[in-house]
């Protein structure tokens, strides 16, 4: 369970991974679900910023959009400018993000460190708003692909808030309606939402049947130019509110047919860990990258237990490759318990638990920009390094 070098041979990772793969399917007769290997993990490594506790973007002033918190990130560089999309909270009327609006921003840098907010038209100087339909309560979790000359967004959706501290006695107060909206942009900041799809609302992705692992919710997207088609990493919610990650394919990218795994007890493509593991009760919120024909990695989100109100809880970042980009297999990290990436100790900004990785290459560094939060529930923007070797 140690692999990880970014600059493996063809030729080696192909023969190593059918083996693995081989490998994977005895083993998951057996309940586990990473398969050893003899390359060395990436070795990841925090960034401290100049936020606060060691984050890269603070909050912004009273009467922004995301005075209280920024979450949810898509990290890309843009020709020599790196920009941060990210979602915003509001000042709401329960504790934290939990009640707040979200909606969208840009941040740009010419480091990789030192941010600056780009000021959108909309409300708080955000660059998405809520919309009427889907995500008229909650619009967040941008992830951002430059096709060409084209932005395209794609994006989380609710109706509800986060986590409802007036909901009624015996009603669960957490959103359980997220949908994918989308938009495009020419230039990454003034954006249209194209919400035609056959979801609710016009939203991207229709919801699975009844009884299936996304007939809850859909969500927390990345999406990847593979050849000729578009792959579509979503996140499926069942009626449990447990968390996987699902694929579609495109050859357009609005038009998406889902596509199954081959390896899950579910049609997911990335499963649950088995009980003990890091990502036992959670294993969404994909980055993914294509680093070569033969070569896909996946950073994912992955919960050890639920929280006490269900879905997910904590998170660290955990490691799948692919060598199709649909049939993936869990490694070892290098981090605790297998993970890639871990929370920190308090008063870190991450010690309670991280979010929504957001990996690329630059030159020969690996980049991951990722949502951490503290033990009191305040959620900023992280960052952490690995050499590509």
């Amino acid at each position: 369970m140690t692999r990880g070098n970014a600059s493996l041979r063809f030729g080696g990772f192909a023969r190593r991974a059918g083996l693995a793969l081989a490998a994977a399917a005895l083993a998951w007769q057996h309940g586990c679900s990473s398969q050893p290997s003899s390359i060395a993990p990436l070795a990841w490594e925090k960034v401290a910023g100049p936020g606060p506790n060691g984050s890269v973007l603070g909050l912004d002033s009273p009467g922004t959009f995301d005075e209280v918190g920024n979450f949810t990130i898509s990290a890309f560089k843009d020709g020599a400018t790196y920009r941060l999309y990210y979602g915003g909270a509001d000042v709401g009327d329960c504790p934290g993000i939990n009640n707040s609006h979200w909606r969208i921003g840009l941040a740009t840098s010419d480091d990789g460190l030192h941010w600056t907010r780009v000021k959108g038209s909309k409300t708080g100087g955000s660059i998405v708003d809520n919309g009427t339909t889907f995500d008229s309560y909650l619009t967040y979790r941008p992830f951002v692909l430059k096709d060409g000359s084209l932005y395209r967004m794609w994006y989380n959706g609710s109706t509800k808030p986060f986590n409802d501290c007036h909901a009624p006695a015996g009603q669960s107060p957490l959103a359980n309606d997220r949908r994918i909206g989308y938009a495009e942009s020419p230039d990454g900041l003034n954006w249209t939402k194209k919400n035609d799809g056959p979801g609710e609302g016009g939203s991207v992705l229709a919801l699975g049947p009844t009884g299936s692992f996304d007939a809850q919710q859909v969500g927390y997207v990345w999406v990847i130019k593979d050849t000729n088609d578009y792959k579509m990493y979503y996140s499926a919610n069942d009626a449990t509110n447990t968390w996987r990650v699902a694929l579609a394919i495109s050859t357009d990218g609005r038009t998406w047919t889902k596509k199954p795994g081959k390896l899950s007890r579910t049609p997911a493509v990335l499963d649950l860990g088995s009980a003990g593991q890091f990502d036992a009760a959670c294993a969404y919120q994909p980055s993914v990258v294509k680093e070569s024909d033969t070569l896909y990695r996946m950073w994912y989100r992955g919960c050890e237990a639920p929280s006490p109100l269900g879905g997910p809880s904590g998170g660290t970042i955990g490691y799948a490759e692919s060598n199709d980009g649909i049939t993936w297999i869990k490694m070892n990290g290098g981090g605790p318990n297998g993970a890639a990436v871990g929370k920190g100790v308090a008063p870190q900004f991450d010690s309670g638990g991280l979010t929504t990785p957001s990996v690329f290459l630059d030159g020969d560094l690996w980049k991951m920009y990722y949502a951490g939060f503290d033990t009191k529930g305040q959620f900023l923007t992280g960052l952490a390094q690995a050499s590509r070797r």
